[in-house]
């Protein structure tokens, strides 16, 4: 009877450890999407004038309200290193591709999505 007790027990603490890491894993990867639209927003705002319209309004909207949101999860200071961070990788991204390129591919993933960012 206590085996039986303690197997149950084992078991569920397995499954709740599975399930807690599953949890973590998924806010890991939402917390680096959030950072990736902000870098994508500063690389559009930075390199993608000299191709496209941009619509400053929806483009500073977005990044401001991801900014809100990566400040409430990881704290100011750890959004914005992760930032940093991405704004680094997006400038070498866009150099290894070229810029016009860069830009007509957030043109399409965006406007794929709905985001109206690029006006034409």
């Amino acid at each position: 009877m206590r085996r039986a007790l303690l197997n149950t027990i084992l078991a569920a603490s397995t499954l709740s450890c599975a399930a807690a890491a599953a949890e973590d894993d998924k806010r890991t990867e939402t917390i680096a999407g959030l950072v990736r639209i902000v870098g994508a927003q500063a690389g559009i705002v930075l390199y993608c004038r000299k191709f496209h319209s941009v619509d400053d309004a929806v483009s500073e909207g977005l990044s401001r309200t991801v900014r809100r949101a990566l400040d409430t999860a990881v704290g100011r200071r750890q959004a914005e290193a992760a930032i940093a961070e991405e704004g680094r990788r997006v400038a070498k991204e866009i150099e290894a591709v070229g810029a016009e390129q860069w830009c007509a591919d957030q043109r399409d993933i965006l406007n794929t999505d709905g985001v109206r960012v690029f006006i034409d």
